[in-house]
């Protein structure tokens, strides 16, 4: 019975904590265009954007300290012992995944665009040559023919380079592979299954084995 009024009360920690530290859903980077018009919202950056910190946590420590402040010991305990566990075992794993996504996401949106202005470019050229070769400047269309013809290569080099590796699946499967773990994180938190079971050596490992799985792809099913 203490067993469960202690698991209980973590669950209810942890889902306070949550629910507090995750008013927007917790990702690397933060929101620096929070105050940007929406359709600026989803322009990409000129660089890649940097990894974050060792000490990135999905829960921040300060508003978890906040909540837990009133929460028996033993539940702060062991919320504590399972984040410090998590840190090595799953946090480490949802950093990379995540900044992954957040990487291959701003360079398709940067091949997007570079091709929406490598067809309006050739689009204004195209015209260009209409006039010139109606309205008598002939001399120009070598001019022209040139800048196309360095518009269909710099198109030939983006789709090179983006079908190499393209950004667009290697963002959704890492995005998957971030939210999954940050699934396993919370459910190993608040004791959902398959982590439903007591504290120890089998409870550890059921978590690293599913955190290994889901990095590398596969996708465990709920509870098991």
């Amino acid at each position: 019975m203490t067993n469960q009024t202690s698991t209980a009360t973590t669950a209810n920690s942890v889902s306070a904590a949550s629910a507090s530290a995750a008013e927007q859903p917790v990702s690397q980077g933060g929101y620096p265009r929070q105050n940007w018009p929406a359709w600026a919202k989803q322009l990409p950056s000129l660089g890649d954007p940097k990894p974050e910190s060792p000490d990135f946590q999905l829960i921040d420590p300060d508003k978890l300290r906040q909540v837990l402040k009133d929460a028996r010991p033993e539940a702060v305990q062991r919320i504590q012992e399972d984040i410090a566990f998590m840190d090595h075992e799953l946090l480490r794993l949802f950093r990379e995944c995540d900044w992954l996504a957040k990487l291959h996401q701003n360079r398709y949106r940067v091949y997007q665009i570079g091709y929406i202005l490598l067809a309006a470019l050739a689009t204004l050229l195209g015209a260009l040559q209409s006039l010139a070769w109606s309205g008598g400047g002939q001399s120009m269309l070598p001019w022209f023919a040139f800048a196309e013809t360095v518009i269909a290569l710099l198109a030939t080099f983006l789709a090179t380079i983006s079908g190499r590796e393209p950004p667009m699946q290697l963002w959704l499967e890492n995005r998957r592979k971030a939210e999954s773990l940050r699934r396993e994180y919370f459910r190993y938190l608040m004791n959902l299954e398959p982590y439903n079971i007591p504290a120890g050596a089998d409870r550890r490992r059921s978590l690293s084995r599913r955190a290994a799985e889901i990095y590398k792809g596969y996708i465990p099913e709920d509870g098991k």
